[in-house]
């Protein structure tokens, strides 16, 4: 399994802003962490040198193997070339191969952000099977970054949704997501990538109507991605599902 994601520049910058004291400013450093132009080329780069580094060892694999590992689909154009294929939050993105270029569903070439996602995903992903025991971000690696994803990702959404489950439901669904029985009041299910489950758990408390939320994984997560990237890769599902 690779042992570091690319983010990892991103960790590095929130060492240097004091450890784990979550305030603002470490929330920001964690999840918003590069507020300049200087910072934001470094990290654009340290990005851009990850996807190669990505792209070099997955070159040396079989292509069968990685889409087997990642549970994405191998197929063939009509040139006879083959590509992977697999969805992310509802959008088809296409991997060539051998050139590993990450196509989105318009067919362009993803972002940056994107694309360092898949990559990192497909170099990462061992097929491990996945559990369906949801645990929340420390237990997948994520310990440093858990106070502030929980500021950034289920307080969040607790405020804005209160103790409105219905209309919250009903966007949930809209944008991919599936009921379950539990936990909590309210639990819908996402597959962000083809193995990263994610879990919306809400509850509102029983006496005040005091709305609580958090993004919870599957025990497996870290065997197809880095605790901060689930993080971040939850923190864009939050987004969507904000009022």
């Amino acid at each position: 399994m690779t042992d570091y994601s690319p983010y990892r520049y991103n960790e590095r910058s929130c060492n240097e802003t004091g450890g784990d004291r979550m305030d603002e400013r470490n929330r920001d450093a964690q999840f918003h962490p590069l507020d300049n132009q200087a910072n934001e080329q470094k990290r654009q780069k340290a990005l851009k040198d990850r996807c190669e580094e990505y792209k070099e060892r997955l070159k040396k694999r079989d292509p069968q193997e990685v889409a087997a590992l990642a549970a994405v689909s191998l197929l063939k154009d009509q040139n006879s070339k083959l590509k992977l294929s697999g969805i992310h939050l509802l959008e088809t993105y296409t991997i060539t191969w051998p050139k590993l270029t990450v196509i989105d569903s318009k067919g362009n070439p993803a972002d940056l952000n994107k694309e360092a996602l898949w990559l990192h995903y497909l170099d990462r992903a061992d097929g491990h099977p996945l559990t369906r025991r949801w645990v929340n971000l420390s237990e997948i690696g994520g310990l440093f970054y858990q106070q502030a994803f929980q500021g950034y990702c289920g307080d969040e959404l607790a405020e804005a949704w209160g103790d409105n489950l219905e209309e919250l439901r009903e966007k949930c669904l809209a944008v991919g997501g599936w009921e379950l029985d539990g936990p909590g009041d309210l639990a819908v299910e996402w597959r962000v990538l083809p193995r990263l489950p994610m879990c919306l758990c809400y509850r509102l408390h029983p006496d005040s109507g005091r709305a609580w939320a958090t993004m919870l994984f599957d025990a497996a997560a870290n065997h197809y991605v880095a605790a901060d990237v689930a993080a971040i890769t939850a923190k864009e599902l939050a987004e969507q599902i904000k009022p």
